[in-house]
């Protein structure tokens, strides 16, 4: 039987002798895969949650409760710190005229009726316009003076209330002194979706940006000049900010491609082996996307963005040991020929072990529940087999069969300047090929990457072909030893294991635990710059509002409505919830806690207008009684008769006038088209839902009495059905199954990361090894993100597969190195020194160049990007430490001279 090496040299010397059929098929795959790169571009995004009944709850609100009414809503802040000063009050006021006279905006904009004040509205009424309503018969706003302003806002304070106004929480008044302070407001223009047909928009990313538009325009029109105030639109234009941003990254990311390419040529001094991998880099990124395309994968953030960059990392160091392999041989006096036959057989076992096990890394992220998750497990599969096809196999044919046509340049300054202008050409086109199809205009992409294999590779190999004589070997005889201070290195620490190991587990178990309490949050500032309009906005209404109110939540209800025992246990609900000792929900004066009771509010305002009453039984000719009093019509009957009528006609105060318009009313209120089934949805605010936590203590209060009320309905109704949900709760129960993803996969990946080197290696004992690192590094990853107040969202969790990713690459590189020198040299040290001097550079080499790249990536104005690139250097940089420097001890416990 031919001996694993024997065939493997078989096998690399076929390819060699075909590779230009090699290269011609890669070239052609790369011009089918352009196909689906171009023309089957997914028009659907990946979800981001899981499945669940809270997320079945939000599209039954957003389905059932379709309202009429498009809201959108703006903080403004003084720059004197005093929004009710007349300057300030007087550029509103024309401001917003502005906006109400606009030839396309006006006809969009809700006409109402405001029955506390008897006016008619049209789109906003801020206090600004109640104030200049007031002094009307002095002449508005514009005529009178402060003292005059003053008197008016504090008589709308003592009468409906900072909050009910929109002014800041941190307004002071002075009665004594006749004055009002208040550094902020909040403003709401309420358009007409009859007319813009946006229906319910959520704030999520993925989504159109038409409405975010719209809302722009609104907020341009508001702003003005901005002279005496500043204007933020709250949560109006998320993926218009996203766009903006991912822009602003898109240079970071292209000089991080740029720094990987230079120092590749850097460490190789040849600009064909720079140029040659940034043709396979930017071949990559069409083979990644073209595959996705085709198995159908859908539009996701992650799978476009950061498994492109991850990919960069590994293409690169398959680059990098492959490249090296075969440079060593060639340093050794061997023709290019012989160097790839030979060079490539010694690392393909490495290569294609650091390819399964890889794989199986990121595969592991299918056992989530998120979509978007578990795509960047296929997709980072499918990134990877793509990369050991091009930067593994392919570069350094390419690279050889060059080096045989062309020679060495001889050194001359004249050759090196051209080497130098030409590897950062290279790299240049390179960078703009990925750019431009990952972020801009795929085609361009494609078009660039073509100019750059014509322009980069195929005229100057033609032209070099005419100078230099072929397979020139360069350095022959030359001390191959690439760098025997790494070796000493590592050879001393492996003589000192003894004290450096028991140091390594202390650190590790200290770093376990603090792993364990890395948080799971994703605020918006962790997405988006602190600087953006989108930060600064929710920045301002957490300064100015956050004390007044929250986050609302939803409490969907699907019962029979009709049931007046099911009413009153609803009622009773909200009594309980009204009197819970928290600060999780938001208040009223009278320290309640403040809830919206969903038709309960509507049937309120029915029994305190008798025009209301009047009106439903006219309509239906059924008369509504309430002999206890307690709100709640006496009947089935009684109760379907007001659903009916309020849906159509709303609650009528008296003639002309309404309590609730029927846009209102079906906005708390569904009913089935054979009116057999009912839901009404309650709202509570949670205050400081931005962090995750403050959601989980407003769920574990809640919670109970929802459970309780569930089964109080069921004893009429028993498909009722209670489920609390809305933004918050959708964005906790999202991170929760981020965390549950990260803590199934981890240990799935290291198991069958342990299993697949165990059966290629035929070694339990090398297996174990060769994982201890990835366990180390995972361990001291997430410590030190702990340490840095980093958390775990969906993007950072994405981290944990990619550190095994590279852990397990670097540590099978140096294992299988290892062993190779062992059984020649038959020495554990001198097997150590060896491999340290060849593959601990190429190690060293791979991790600099990615490790650097994505400091790069981490200078990136947009923290997504920052913070992942930051992180990923971080963990590079530990992936190869450990595999350095803690790898090598373990060798030597579990091994013996011969």
């Amino acid at each position: 039987m031919a001996k694993p090496h024997e065939v493997g040299t078989k096998t690399t010397s076929f390819v060699y002798r075909h590779a230009r059929w090699i290269i011609g098929l890669a070239f052609l795959l790369t011009a089918a895969l352009s196909v689906p790169f171009l023309t089957m571009a997914p028009t659907e995004n990946a979800s981001q949650e899981p499945a669940g009944a809270v997320f079945d709850a939000r599209d039954s609100v957003d389905e059932k409760f379709v309202t009429s009414v498009f809201p959108t809503n703006f903080v403004l802040e003084a720059r004197d710190g005093n929004v009710l000063a007349k300057p300030v009050l007087v550029e509103l006021l024309n401001n917003s005229r502005k906006l109400r006279d606009h030839k396309k905006l006006r006809k969009t904009l809700l006409q109402y009726f405001e029955p506390q004040e008897s006016v008619d509205i049209i789109g906003t009424r801020s206090i600004a316009d109640q104030i200049d309503g007031a002094l009307a018969p002095f002449g508005g706003v514009a005529k009178v003076n402060n003292q005059q302003i003053n008197q008016v806002a504090i008589q709308l304070i003592d009468k409906v209330g900072l909050q009910k106004l929109g002014l800041s929480q941190k307004t002071k008044v002075d009665r004594a002194a006749g004055k009002v302070v208040a550094p902020a407001m909040l403003i709401t223009v309420l358009s007409d979706d009859t007319v813009l047909d946006f229906g319910n928009v959520a704030i999520a990313l993925g989504g159109g940006t038409e409405s975010e538009e719209y809302g722009r325009e609104i907020q341009t029109l508001l702003r003005g000049s901005q002279k005496n105030y500043q204007l933020w639109g709250v949560a109006i234009d998320v993926n218009l900010t996203s766009n903006e941003q991912g822009e602003t990254a898109g240079p970071f990311i292209g000089f991080t491609i740029l720094a990987v390419l230079i120092i590749v040529g850097l460490t190789f001094r040849s600009y064909w082996v720079l140029a040659i991998t940034g043709g396979a880099l930017a071949a990559l990124i069409i083979w990644l996307q073209g595959i996705t395309n085709l198995i159908g994968l859908q539009e996701d953030l992650v799978l476009s963005l950061i498994v492109p960059i991850a990919m960069i990392s590994f293409g690169v160091d398959f680059a990098f040991h492959a490249v090296g392999r075969y440079r060593e041989n060639r340093v050794t006096g061997l023709a290019p020929g012989a160097a790839f036959t030979t060079g490539i057989a010694a690392v393909a076992g490495a290569l294609v072990l650091a390819l399964a096990s890889d794989s199986v890394a990121f595969l592991s992220n299918v056992s989530s529940e998120i979509p978007s998750i578990i795509q960047f497990g296929i997709g980072a599969a499918v990134a990877l087999s793509a990369a050991f096809l091009l930067l593994g196999i392919v570069t350094p044919l390419a690279v050889a069969k060059v080096e045989e046509r062309v020679g060495e340049p001889s050194r001359t300054r004249r050759n090196t300047v051209l080497s130098v202008i030409g590897s950062l050409l290279a790299g240049s086109l390179a960078m703009a090929s990925v750019l431009l199809s990952v972020f801009v205009f795929p085609a361009g992409g494609l078009i660039v990457l073509v100019i750059y294999l014509v322009l980069m590779i195929a005229i100057p190999y033609g032209l070099a072909n005419r100078t230099h004589a072929p397979a020139v070997l360069p350095n022959a005889g030359r001390d191959t030893r690439q760098s025997p201070i790494i070796g000493n290195i590592l050879v001393w620490i492996a003589r000192n294991r003894l004290i450096f190991l028991p140091l390594v587990l202390l650190l590790t178990i200290v770093a376990g635990y603090l792993a364990f309490q890395v948080p799971s949050e994703f605020d918006v500032k962790d997405f988006f710059a602190a600087d953006t309009d989108f930060v600064i906005a929710l920045d301002q209404l957490d300064e100015h509002f956050g004390e007044q109110g929250g986050e609302p939540s939803k409490i969907y209800i699907e019962t029979e409505l009709t049931n007046p025992a099911n009413l009153g246990a609803i009622t009773k609900f909200a009594e309980r919830v009204e009197v819970l000792e928290t600060e999780r929900f938001t208040k009223t004066r009278e320290k309640k806690v403040r809830i919206g009771r969903g038709v309960l509010d509507n049937l309120d305002d029915l029994f305190a207008n008798p025009a209301a009453i009047g009106a439903v039984a006219k309509t239906t000719g059924i008369e509504i009684t309430d002999a206890d009093g307690d709100k709640i019509p006496d009947s089935k009957r009684q109760l379907a008769a007001v659903f009916n009528t309020t849906r159509e006609i709303g609650v009528p105060i008296d003639a002309g006038r309404l309590a609730a318009t029927p846009d209102d009313v079906r906005s708390v209120l569904w009913v089935s088209d054979d009116e057999s089934q009912q839901a009404t949805v309650l709202t509570l605010e949670i205050r400081g839902s931005r962090a995750v936590e403050n959601v989980r203590s407003a769920r574990k209060e809640i919670q109970p009495l929802i459970d309780d009320l569930e089964v109080e309905l069921q004893k009429q109704d028993k498909d009722a059905f209670v489920q609390f949900t809305g933004s918050p709760i959708i964005r906790q129960e999202s991170l929760d199954a981020v965390l549950r993803a990260f803590q199934v996969s981890l240990p799935i990946a290291v198991v069958l990361c342990l299993a697949i080197v165990w059966l290629f290696m035929r070694s339990l004992k090398y297996a174990i090894v060769s994982i201890i690192p990835i366990l180390i590094v995972v361990a001291w990853l997430y410590a030190f993100m702990y340490l840095g107040g980093f958390a775990i969202n969906l993007v950072t969790a994405t981290i944990g597969a990619v550190s095994i990713g590279i852990g397990i690459d670097y540590s099978i590189h140096f294992t299988m190195r290892y062993r190779d020198e062992l059984a020649e040299r038959e020495n554990r040290l001198e097997a150590i020194r060896a491999t340290g001097e060849g593959t601990g550079m190429a190690l060293i080499a791979s991790a600099v160049s990615s490790a650097v790249g994505f400091g790069i990536l981490a200078l990136a104005p947009m923290p997504l990007f920052a913070s992942y690139g930051f992180l990923t250097a971080v963990m590079i940089s530990l992936a190869m430490a450990t595999s350095l420097l803690v790898l090598p001890q373990l060798l030597m416990v579990v091994t013996r001279d011969a």
